[in-house]
């Protein structure tokens, strides 16, 4: 199946949205009963219960056309972001989660900390685009063709660094321990390292699968997006006060 996997990769394009430039201009908050399109923490944009429509804080009143165009439009982001944030956060979990179950119990309290602290702010940055707390998902104004990117070429090395990182220190404060009481301690040695290789290609190969997962639906998202734009397009014609909040667009 890894072989498998790795002749699929190679015959992939480096960038699986290269026809694609649909992307996101407003952050995104789905909840169970709200949508919010925001900017710096700041809601521009809210529809509650898919049927009422909120403008900077003002009600907007929408007779029945415009009320099944927003629902059609707040039922078609329900869908697509939410599969989008949780194929991104299964994969960062699945790194981080292997790193913190490998770092359980060893090393000193200090040492814990430092790695707890590194652990944190690679989920601090990652959380700052992805976020999928219960039935709450957030995902950060971005481009396909960036979720790309960001999964592919900045989460993947960012986690095999922190990897080799916190656990090659641990092998490290173990094997200046054995040497003091260990005649065997090369034959160890060898061992502990390959525990870091090991860990290393368990998070290379949980996001690659990740990415064979996007590039399978690629098409597919890119097509929801360019719907989500037709119905938003059609919501603006109707609600002209909509237009200056263009969430879903296509960049040149």
């Amino acid at each position: 199946m890894k072989a498998l996997l790795v002749l699929l990769l190679c015959c992939f394009p480096v960038t699986v949205f290269a026809d694609c430039n649909m992307a996101f201009r407003y952050g995104l908050l789905i909840g169970p009963d709200h949508i919010r399109f925001m900017q710096n923490t700041r809601t521009y944009v809210q529809i509650n219960h898919d049927t009422q429509l909120f403008v900077v804080g003002e009600w907007v009143q929408l007779d029945a056309e415009d009320t099944e165009l927003l629902q059609q439009y707040s039922q078609g982001l329900r869908k697509f972001v939410p599969e989008i944030v949780s194929l991104a956060v299964d994969g960062v979990e699945l790194g981080l989660s292997s790193i913190e179950s490998m770092l359980s119990g060893l090393g000193s309290k200090s040492q814990q900390a430092e790695w707890q602290a590194l652990i944190r702010e690679t989920t601090f940055q990652f959380m700052s685009r992805f976020v999928r707390t219960g039935e709450y998902f957030y995902l950060a104004p971005q481009s396909l063709n960036e979720l790309d990117h960001f999964l592919n070429r900045e989460l993947k090395p960012r986690l095999s660094n922190l990897a080799r990182h916190t656990v090659g220190a641990v092998w490290g404060a173990l094997r200046d321990a054995l040497r003091q009481s260990d005649s065997n301690f090369e034959r160890t040695d060898n061992q502990d390292w390959q525990s870091v290789e090991q860990l290393v290609d368990k998070i290379s190969f949980g996001l690659d699968e990740k990415m064979v997962e996007l590039e399978a639906k690629s098409a597919l998202f890119c097509q929801r997006m360019r719907e989500l734009d037709e119905i938003e397009t059609a919501l603006q014609q109707r609600i002209p006060l909509l237009s200056q909040y263009d969430v879903v667009t296509e960049k040149n």
